[in-house]
């Protein structure tokens, strides 16, 4: 962070304390928080195409001590019940189930005993594919047969991407992810199909958490799982019969692999359209939790609770999160 944005967050941070001593706007509050990733390395976490959904242990780590100078970090079923507290009830959810989730965030959420929940899109746990932007992100940004991504893509009939240059930099992560925000609006098939073929061609590990790793996670008592469909693929755009297979298959699947699996299913849309509602609720899912919004309320729905993403800047900057927290965003 510059000095400018060190003095600004500062000036934030003061502001937020100071609105908070002026009364009690956190009482009897609550609020979810979406996350995805937590990878080891820091630097590469803040790179524009990974920040939208990577931290680093440190960004995570702050982003927890910041949460709890002003609230409570508790589990989802605490959050979702009305309190009078006067700090703010925070639960903690992670989108996916990345592996990184049990070897990098876990640890440290053990380290505080802090609760999380996972929601995990099951056809990625302990199978040899992987989430098709990470695929096709990282073999551009490693360089790791570029040519190979750029075929895969063309013949699929896909926009072909920006080619690495021989150092790619902060601009050639940008350009990255402007690529990657353009394929989100292409058929989610097709690049599910091209991310399959490359994770093979690549001989990239698994990105998904396994099974034994997720029951001893369960077993250990800090985070819970539930489900969030069976590839990534937003639901939107596909047949009610599809969006009903992701959401029965996804919570069939947790029903055999945990003990006590979460009812609530979590989305991979930002904003669930009343299709989805009606549909989610056809499957008999009663509690469900949309990629976006802010605090919780009695006026929510219960099959489109919201949540708070949180990115880089977020996670790094106390001011802003603590703007954020005050309702003064």
């Amino acid at each position: 962070m510059n000095g400018f944005g060190l003095a600004r967050d500062i000036a934030q941070r003061l502001r937020g304390h100071w609105r908070r001593s002026q009364a009690e706007p956190l009482r009897g509050r609550s609020a979810i928080l979406m996350l995805h990733r937590v990878i080891e390395d820091e630097e590469a976490a803040r790179l524009p195409h990974r920040a939208p959904y990577c931290l680093g242990p440190q960004s995570f780590d702050h982003l927890l001590m910041s949460v709890s100078e002003v609230a409570r970090i508790v589990s989802l079923d605490t959050a979702l019940k009305p309190h009078r507290d006067p700090r703010a009830a925070i639960a903690l959810t992670f989108d996916d189930g990345w592996r990184d989730n049990a070897e990098v965030a876990a640890p440290i959420l053990e380290h505080y005993a802090l609760p999380a929940s996972i929601f995990v899109t099951t056809g990625l746990l302990n199978r040899p594919r992987g989430f098709w932007w990470e695929v096709i992100g990282e073999s551009l940004w490693t360089r790791q047969h570029p040519e190979w991504t750029r075929d895969a893509l063309g013949d699929a009939g896909l926009p072909l991407p920006p080619m690495p240059p021989a150092h790619p930099d902060e601009a050639y992560s940008h350009a990255l992810r402007r690529y990657l925000q353009v394929l989100e609006g292409h058929c989610p098939q097709t690049l599910n199909r091209v991310a399959d073929a490359l994770h093979g061609q690549l001989g990239l590990p698994p990105h998904g958490i396994d099974p034994f790793t997720l029951r001893r996670l369960e077993h250990g008592g800090l985070i819970r799982f539930g489900a969030h469909g069976v590839l990534p693929e937003r639901l939107e755009p596909l047949s009610d019969e599809r969006v009903c297979w992701h959401i029965r298959r996804s919570r069939s699947d947790l029903r055999r692999l945990c003990r006590e699996p979460l009812e609530a299913f979590a989305y991979p849309d930002a904003q669930p359209s009343p299709r989805l509602k009606q549909l989610a609720s056809r499957c008999g899912v009663q509690l469900a939790l949309a990629g976006a919004g802010g605090w919780l309320s009695q006026r929510d729905a219960p099959l489109a609770l919201p949540r708070i993403p949180i990115s880089q800047p977020v996670a790094n900057s106390p001011g802003r999160l603590f703007d954020w927290m005050l309702g003064f965003s």
